[in-house]
């Protein structure tokens, strides 16, 4: 049992921990008055931001909307389709959908008898200008004739010689030229060699010799042709003087002739003369040609069409027979030539595979 004292000690302990809870709720009452005020005060500061960036927005998709405004009714002002009063409305004319332009007008022109067109693969027909002093052909595209069985192409034109001809080279293997002039066959241009487009090599013909002495044998007329790929007019010289020293003493009515060609190597290689410039080509033509002609032979150059008026500078051509090259049944090359490749793919008896045919219009006879 307590004393008086003791409890009076109890009493006051109990009265001083009572305060200690007392002033500990105070605080705790004040910290979470404190911390409601922060929370209403920041929520009130969002909220005003938040009007504000509202207005903002506001203004600036009215803003917006007047430049639209302003911009369509531009627009429609510059179409005619608002007029101010002051001005007058234009009566509306009615265009037709399609318009024919009539050729002799200001806005357009047939081709001239100076200019022709040229087809390309990537680019479809090209406007050329005609060359002055570049003989033109004069042959009638109606008097070609093509025989149906043979596929051989004839000139029907009393006043114009013709001959039929093909040109073979080692890819024709071993040739029966008795049957081949049997066929009809008046001349062939011979493959006599071949400079390497990427070795830069010169070559004879594996053929050569057994196809000029067969050809002549059997009384076909014989030219010979040579694959360049001389890189200057020295390199022409060179190829130049290997076909005189292969003929020889073999006696040839046709041209000897100057053959440069797109080469487009399977394996990747880049040919020698891929990038050969039209002056350099024409110059390495006119030095080959040049040495022939001294040797007593006549000189020619072969060429497809575009090769022809791309590659080479036709106005320094003169005394140099054109041998063309064009796949159809009527030439259209557009200048004078004097021998046409009219196919790569002919049948002739005693040739096993596909040879060149040719016509030629021209009488060959100087070596007779």
């Amino acid at each position: 049992m307590n004393t008086p004292i003791e409890d009076m000690e109890l009493e006051l302990k109990e009265q001083e921990i009572r305060q200690e809870q007392q002033q500990i709720q105070d605080s705790l009452t004040q910290m979470t008055e404190s911390y409601r005020r922060a929370a209403e005060t920041r929520s009130q500061e969002l909220i005003k931001s938040y009007r504000t960036t509202l207005r903002v927005l506001l203004l600036v998709i009215a803003l917006l909307v007047i430049a639209v405004i302003v911009v369509a009714i531009g627009w429609n002002l510059e179409q005619g389709t608002l007029v101010p009063s002051p001005v007058e409305v234009i009566k509306e004319i009615e265009i037709p959908k399609y318009t024919v332009i009539d050729p002799t007008s200001e806005f357009s022109r047939e081709l001239s008898e100076d200019s022709f067109l040229l087809s390309d693969s990537n680019y479809g027909p090209i406007w050329m200008p005609a060359l002055e002093g570049v003989d033109r052909n004069e042959y009638n595209s109606a008097l070609f004739v093509k025989d149906p069985a043979t596929g051989y192409i004839s000139y029907a034109d009393p006043s114009q010689e013709s001959y039929m001809g093909i040109d073979v080279s080692k890819y024709q293997g071993d040739i029966d030229w008795e049957a081949v002039k049997e066929a009809g066959v008046d001349f062939a241009i011979i493959r006599c060699g071949n400079r390497g487009y990427v070795t830069g090599s010169i070559n004879e013909d594996d053929y050569f010799r057994e196809n000029i002495e067969g050809a002549t044998e059997a009384g076909i007329k014989v030219g010979v042709y040579f694959f360049s790929q001389a890189m200057n007019s020295e390199e022409a010289l060179e190829e130049a003087e290997f076909c005189i020293d292969l003929l020889g003493d073999y006696e040839i009515d046709y041209p000897v002739f100057f053959d440069w060609e797109v080469v487009i190597d399977e394996d990747g290689d880049t040919p020698r003369t891929a990038y050969i410039d039209p002056e350099t080509l024409t110059n390495n033509l006119l030095v080959f040609s040049e040495r022939i002609r001294l040797a007593g032979f006549k000189p020619g150059v072969y060429a497809n069409k575009k090769t022809a008026v791309w590659k080479y500078d036709l106005t320094r051509l003169e005394g140099i027979d054109m041998w063309i090259a064009e796949y159809s049944d009527t030439p259209t090359y557009f200048y004078d030539f004097d021998v046409w490749q009219y196919s790569s793919s002919g049948t002739v008896p005693g040739i096993d595979a596909e040879v060149d045919l040719n016509i030629s219009f021209k009488d060959y006879n100087y070596g007779e």
